[in-house]
């Protein structure tokens, strides 16, 4: 639902109005993007405490849509205006962004364990136990060991 009451020309295929829209694809392209830029935390910190905030933040946000318009695509704008207008919006955004943290964090921990398992080189090659670099010296009879030890005559 469109609270500002103006609508772009040919923006009628773009929003429903009797006000079931469909968020969640929105949700998850800003979710990926939080994700991939780091800013979990912040976002989540922020959408948490505007939560109750929320319809007065879609209206400024209407207020502010000339001047924001220029910098950001129009028809994602208004769809994200009307997403936060509600609180359960909100909500569902928080949840995607936390599940798309975790599969980044669970793709991240294979990826090391990927490598971690390939990985070669002196270290590696401890770790694995594949390849015993440490040599035994032999005892002689006296009970000597090699030529470092003084025979005490």
């Amino acid at each position: 639902m469109i609270s500002s009451g103006h609508m772009p020309p040919g923006a009628e295929q773009l929003v429903d109005l009797q006000g079931d829209e469909d968020f969640s694809e929105l949700s998850a392209k800003l979710a990926r993007e939080i994700v991939v830029r780091q800013l979990t935390v912040p976002a989540i910190i922020f959408l948490e405490s505007i939560k109750p905030l929320s319809f007065l933040g879609n209206q400024l946000l209407i207020f502010a849509n000339p001047v924001v318009s220029l910098v950001v695509s129009s028809w994602n704008y208004y769809k994200f205006v009307r997403m936060i207008e509600e609180r359960e919006n909100v909500e569902k955004l928080i949840i995607a962004i936390e599940e798309e943290n975790a599969r980044e964090a669970a793709r991240k921990r294979d990826l090391k364990a990927a490598r971690r398992k390939d990985r070669t080189g002196i270290f590696g090659r401890f770790r694995s136990g594949r390849h015993n670099t440490v040599e035994k010296k032999e005892v002689d009879g006296g009970g000597q060991q090699g030529d470092h030890q003084d025979t005490g005559d």
